[in-house]
């Protein structure tokens, strides 16, 4: 039976997956810019004495980035997950900024 080796694939394919490839290095470069962001909002927190997590900003983004996930034809649910996943990086980025 035969595999799907990218020396098998057709071209078609191999270009889809180069596109692929592509965009995904371009998340992981938004989110490098992301958490450079988030590094400066929590290091300005921890100097202010702020608390790392702000329910009532992450719950309207959540609410936010849902309808921009339903606009766009995604699944809010996962959209929601995935950002969580991202707050809470940010989170324990922020809680790491604090003094002792």
């Amino acid at each position: 039976m035969p595999t799907d080796s990218t020396h098998r694939a057709p071209p078609e394919l191999r270009q889809l997956r180069d596109s692929i490839d592509q965009i995904d290095a371009e998340i992981l470069d938004a989110l490098v810019r992301r958490f450079a962001v988030t590094k400066q909002v929590g290091l300005l927190k921890a100097a202010h004495n702020l608390d790392s997590v702000d329910p009532v900003r992450e719950q309207e983004k959540l609410a936010r980035l849902r309808q921009l996930a339903k606009q766009k034809g995604l699944s809010e649910d996962f959209v929601q997950r995935l950002f969580q996943h991202v707050f809470d990086e940010v989170v324990r980025n922020h809680r790491s900024y604090l003094r002792p």
